[in-house]
């Protein structure tokens, strides 16, 4: 039977390597050079290192890293950074995914709000969710209780019909009015409930199309360099290592 191999210690085999490999080279610092488009907010675990273009480089202790990109226009991306030699140099190109303006609108076009969360604009994709949403529960509770008035003046219009005695005509009349007017009290909560959600999915569509957070509206994305790879339209980190040798 061939021995098997438990992989749930390669985590920490890579980390000890980390290790001794900054132990044995003396726990010198290498450095790390970050690009990508102009204006993303960059975080490197939990620490801010402002806007891109950064002014200088980065140097780090050698160990692993979690590189986060945000900026308008584009899908959040987070990526992994292995340091594991001292004295040497990183260069890390960020190329975050483009939102679409179709993907937003298609998203409202579902629920209000869901192209406004795609686009990033939590709180007006809140405003037009829950617009929606409590104007579809106000109008679904407006026609249940409608119908509920509508039996009571069928009920009381029936009573009417069949009065024969003089005060009974006249409580029953009164009693179907009463119902009839519950009627269109209801019947007016539901049509008002129904405005209000079709007037916020309408609002969802147009904010989701007028006001997409397009690239075109920003400095655009970095130029790349001439020795950069120009295939494919990923989102994701191209980076290159080099190192320094002294005589």
């Amino acid at each position: 039977m061939p021995p098997t191999q438990d992989f749930r210690l390669l985590p920490l085999t890579a980390a000890v390597m980390l290790l001794l490999v900054a132990w044995s080279t003396g726990g010198g610092a290498a450095t790390l050079q970050i690009t990508g488009p102009p204006g993303a907010a960059v975080r490197l675990n939990d620490r801010s290192l402002g806007m891109l273009p950064l002014a200088t480089p980065v140097d780090l202790a050698p160990g692993v890293y979690e590189l986060a990109c945000r900026t308008r226009g584009y899908h959040d991306l987070t990526e992994t950074v292995i340091l594991a030699d001292p004295e040497s140099r990183l260069v890390v190109h960020l190329r975050p995914l483009p939102l679409a303006r179709a993907q937003a609108v298609k998203s409202s076009l579902l629920f209000a709000g869901l192209g406004q969360w795609y686009n990033g604009a939590k709180l007006r994709g809140w405003f037009y969710f829950l617009g929606e949403s409590g104007g579809l529960l106000t109008a679904l509770a407006g026609e249940l209780q409608r119908q509920n008035r509508r039996d009571d003046y069928t009920n009381a219009k029936s009573e009417y019909d069949r009065a024969i005695l003089q005060e009974d005509i006249v409580y029953w009349q009164a009693q179907a009015a009463a119902s009839y007017r519950d009627l269109q009290d209801m019947e007016s909560l539901r049509n008002t409930g129904l405005y209000a959600a079709a007037g916020a999915w309408v609002l969802s569509l147009l904010d989701a199309w007028l006001l997409f957070p397009s690239v075109d509206l920003g400095p655009g994305l970095v130029p790349p360099s001439p020795n950069a790879a120009t295939t494919g339209a990923r989102a994701g980190v191209y980076a290159c290592l080099s190192f320094g040798f002294s005589l």
